[in-house]
C-alpha cells in the first residue's frame, strides 16, 4: 500500500502574531494569550511570524512554546513588512477561525470569545475598532497622531467608500473561507494592508462587522508619523480601487480553494 496522507489536526482557532524585533513586548503577549486559550474548551494554536527579526524574538517564541505548548514559529528570512507577515501566517494557519493580533497586546485576548460569537452568527470578518461607540480607550495616542488618524479616516471613507470607522486596529477575526478568498489578493506588504484587505472584502460582498474594543496605546509603537509617511499612505489609498477594479461579489455557496499566492 502507498503511504497514507498526513492528516492535519483539527484546530478551531488560530492566533497569528506578526513580530519584528519584539523580544521585549512578546513575552507578556504570549503569556496572556496562551494562558487564556488553555482555559477554553475549543482547540487552538498560536503562530508567531517573525519578520526577519535581528534581536531575540525567535528565542522568546521558542521559550514560550516549551513552557505553554500550542505555539509555533514561522521565521521569515528577511524583513518584508507587517502585511506580508500577517498574510503568510493567516494562509498557513489551520484554524476554522483565524485571528491576527499585534505583538503589543493593545487589545486584550479576552475579546476573542465575543468575536467568535459574532462570527458564528453568520459573519465572515469581525474587526476591532478604536472609534466605535462601544470602544474603551486606556492610554490614548498623542494629539498629533490622533488628529492625523481622524483626518485620514475621513479621507479613506470618502475615497474607498467603506463604512468602517477604523480599518487599522490590529485585532481581526476571519473564517477560514474568508482567509482563503481574501488574503491571496492582498498586494501591500506594509502596515496599510488592513485597508486594502477590507476594501476587497467589501467589493466581494463579505459580511464584515466592526466591534468596539478596549484599546491601550503602546508608547513604543513602531509606526512613524510625518509628512512623508502621510503622503505615502495617501498614494497607497488612492491606488487601491485601481488595483482591485476587477473584484466582484462572490456567491455565498462558493467553495473557496486556497491559492498558492506566496
Amino acid at each position: 500500500m502507498g503511504a497514507q496522507p498526513v492528516r492535519k489536526p483539527r484546530v478551531k482557532v488560530s492566533i497569528v502574531i506578526p513580530a519584528y524585533n519584539e523580544e521585549s513586548r512578546l513575552p507578556h503577549t504570549l503569556m496572556k494569550t496562551a494562558t487564556f486559550l488553555a482555559k477554553q474548551a475549543y482547540s487552538s494554536e498560536i503562530i508567531v511570524v517573525t519578520d526577519g527579526s535581528t534581536d531575540g524574538t525567535e528565542r522568546v517564541v521558542e521559550v514560550a512554546a516549551a513552557r505553554y505548548g500550542g505555539i509555533r514559529l514561522i521565521s521569515l528570512p528577511k524583513n518584508r513588512g507587517k502585511g506580508f507577515s500577517v498574510k503568510y501566517g493567516m494562509i498557513n494557519a489551520l484554524g476554522d477561525y483565524r485571528l491576527f493580533m499585534d505583538a503589543d497586546y493593545a487589545v486584550p485576548i479576552e475579546y476573542l470569545n465575543e468575536f467568535l460569537a459574532e462570527i458564528e452568527r453568520g459573519g465572515d470578518v469581525i474587526i476591532g475598532s478604536r472609534s466605535h461607540h462601544d470602544t474603551q480607550i486606556g492610554t490614548p495616542q498623542g494629539f498629533p497622531r490622533r488628529q492625523l488618524a481622524i483626518t485620514f479616516g475621513y479621507l479613506q471613507r470618502a475615497i474607498l467608500r467603506m463604512p468602517f470607522l477604523d480599518t487599522q486596529c490590529g485585532f481581526k477575526l476571519f473564517t477560514a473561507d474568508a482567509v482563503k478568498l481574501l488574503f491571496p489578493h492582498v498586494v501591500y506588504e506594509c502596515a496599510y494592508f488592513d485597508a486594502e484587505l477590507l476594501y476587497v472584502a467589501t467589493k466581494m460582498g463579505l459580511n464584515v462587522k466592526e466591534i468596539g474594543v478596549r484599546w491601550t496605546h503602546d508608547q513604543q509603537t513602531r509606526l512613524p508619523i510625518g509628512v512623508n509617511r502621510s503622503i505615502d499612505l495617501f498614494r497607497k489609498m488612492i491606488a487601491i480601487p485601481s488595483i482591485h477594479a476587477d473584484k466582484q461579489p462572490v456567491s455565498r455557496t462558493r467553495q473557496f480553494a486556497l491559492e498558492d499566492a506566496l
